[in-house]
């Protein structure tokens, strides 16, 4: 049997679900306040697995793994399914352990799939294999998938998110445009390729697909996900508002999907709604108390209200789980710059440099505090390096003629001040660098 046929089968569970859920559906958050009309329509119908389906494919979906594994062995117990519904169940089953990231109960679950479609157990290998990285495994199980049905779309988007993994973006994006033809109203392919899209820079193109994605899947906080980072790299400061409601979208239907609350998190920290930040690092913590990004977090929203002791208590924290977190080591040094403390602060910058030499921010507010601190000539070797790497970044220019002017090197400082206003990269405050020009002409 090809997946065309369960696809379409998902779409009319996906109608089903619509109308069990009315106008709740359609709302934000929906994937949360639609649980409670699917468990009212599995109550009425017990023996049903086509409402156990819906009700464990939203579970999983809203992050809730454990209720979703009950509610689908419940449902392949029932028995007496159609084709299409009992296929459904086994991918389903999958799915849960994939989201766990468990390769080999993901394996145990993709077995039973032979009885149903031996081309689609290979393809649900393939998704198991990526579970654990291996690309070479999974084209593998994609290539016999593909042999024994050449339209098994599942198999199509799996070796496209194997080329993936392996960097080789011409093959992904070849394999998962023929998984867009084979079924052009299928999510997994335009969300995938909306991915690979942003990999290659090709900003327009990937938003495209994502749109596209979360057209299919209004719900889908995968989707809301991977088109908010898109438009947050490529949409231009026109598209914050969108972002942030696609941020919520995902946090919403998802509430323990940590990274969108952290891009939530830090969107809302830019924008000074600091308490809100907080909240969404704390919303990570319920979840993984030892995720290292809500540390960061709540440890720059503690910066911002002045509490630079517990930034540092978060920081340190935050290296206790991952010693070589630069972020971590970045908000220390920062945390010390705030007090005062600058030799600190200068050694913790180099580290933070040190660990991830594609990220000018250290060099840039090592520059900063040094010139804060009265010791230009440390703040200028800073920038200096600062702008030799990053000769686009305007923060390092900056930083650069903030030291020069506090030597009283005016002319060189006149030249950093308007690579300032230039660069096409990194936010600067024009008016600023403006105004400390026009005080050395």
């Amino acid at each position: 049997m090809r997946v065309v046929r369960f696809a379409r089968t998902q779409r009319t569970l996906a109608i089903l679900g619509g109308a069990l859920v009315m106008a709740a559906s359609i709302t934000s958050g929906a994937q949360e306040s639609e649980l409670d009309a699917l468990r009212a329509s599995v109550r009425a119908s017990p023996a049903d697995p086509a409402a156990a389906l819906a009700l464990g494919r939203a579970l999983r979906r809203a992050g809730h793994l454990g209720d979703a594994q009950r509610e689908i062995r419940r449902g392949i117990a029932v028995g007496v399914a159609s084709p299409d519904i009992a296929r459904g169940l086994r991918w389903e089953a999958a799915r849960v352990e994939f989201d766990r990231r468990d390769f080999f109960q993901s394996v145990a679950a993709c077995k039973p799939l032979e009885t149903l479609s031996s081309a689609e157990a290979h393809a649900c290998l393939a998704d198991a294999d990526l579970v654990r990285q291996r690309a070479t495994e999974a084209l593998d199980e994609t290539a016999t998938a593909l042999a024994k049905d050449p339209r098994c779309y599942e198999a199509k988007v799996a070796e496209g998110r194997a080329y993936d993994l392996e960097l080789d973006v011409v093959h992904a994006e070849s394999s998962l445009r023929a998984a867009i033809a084979m079924l052009p109203d299928g999510v997994d392919g335009h969300l995938a390729l909306g991915r690979v899209l942003v990999k290659e820079g090709q900003g327009p193109a990937a938003i495209t697909e994502l749109r596209k994605a979360v057209s299919l899947d209004p719900h889908g906080p995968d989707a809301a996900f991977a088109l908010a980072t898109a438009l947050q790299q490529y949409g231009g400061p026109g598209a914050a508002r969108e972002v942030e409601a696609l941020l919520q979208q995902a946090t919403n239907q998802r509430p323990s999907f940590a990274d969108a609350w952290l891009a939530l998190g830090g969107l809302e920290l830019e924008r000074g709604l600091v308490a809100q930040a907080g909240i969404a690092g704390e919303a990570v913590l319920r979840s993984v108390p030892t995720d290292v990004g809500a540390r960061v977090l709540l440890g720059k929203v503690a910066l911002s209200q002045g509490r630079a002791d517990d930034a540092i208590k978060q920081g340190e924290a935050a290296l206790k789980v991952v010693s070589n977190s630069a972020a971590a080591k970045l908000l220390v040094a920062d945390a010390n710059a705030k007090k005062g403390e600058i030799d600190a602060a200068i050694e913790a910058y180099q580290a933070a440099w040190g660990l991830d030499h594609r990220d000018p921010t250290p060099l840039v507010h090592a520059s900063v505090a040094s010139h804060g601190a009265g010791r230009d000539t440390t703040a200028r070797a800073f920038a200096v390096r600062a702008t030799q790497e990053f000769p686009k970044w305007g923060p390092g220019w900056a930083a650069l003629g903030d030291a020069l002017a506090g030597q009283g090197e005016r002319g060189l400082a006149r030249d950093a001040y308007r690579s300032a206003l230039v660069a096409p990269d990194g936010a600067v405050d024009k008016a600023a660098v403006a105004k400390r020009l026009a005080t050395l002409q």
